[in-house]
């Protein structure tokens, strides 16, 4: 009995200690769990806002390439409309192949927003 009285104090304190030392552990592994996952949302962030950017620049240069393009139809067909009724039916057409691909094209682009975010 005087043993374990003697030494029952010490046993709580180091309990004690190992308790604190593994709630200390397990915020240290909260916090770095946190910090990866807000790093992970900010680049995927950042890429979208890429993406969207470069969207935006490349349809804006595809818009003036085909307005060129009608313009120089119209000067070679000496016609004020005949080059923007051509380049609509091209438009047309190219609009109407992209929408009966719509399953294939959904799981090429699935396949390379995949690999694009698996890098990070």
């Amino acid at each position: 009995m005087f043993i374990v009285s003697k030494y029952l104090p010490k046993m709580i304190e180091k309990i004690e200690e190992i308790r604190d030392y593994l709630y200390k552990y397990l915020e240290a592994r909260l916090d770095l769990f946190k910090t990866e996952a807000q790093e992970q949302i900010e680049n995927i962030v950042i890429q979208i806002i890429y993406l969207v950017v470069l969207l935006l620049l490349v349809s804006l240069t595809g818009i003036f390439v085909f307005i060129m393009l009608a313009v120089l139809l119209n000067e070679w067909l000496d016609s004020r409309y005949w080059g923007f009724a051509i380049v609509f039916g091209l438009l047309l057409i190219k609009t109407i192949v992209w929408i009966r691909a719509g399953d294939w094209v959904n799981n090429i682009v699935r396949r390379l927003l995949y690999h694009i975010f698996k890098k990070n």
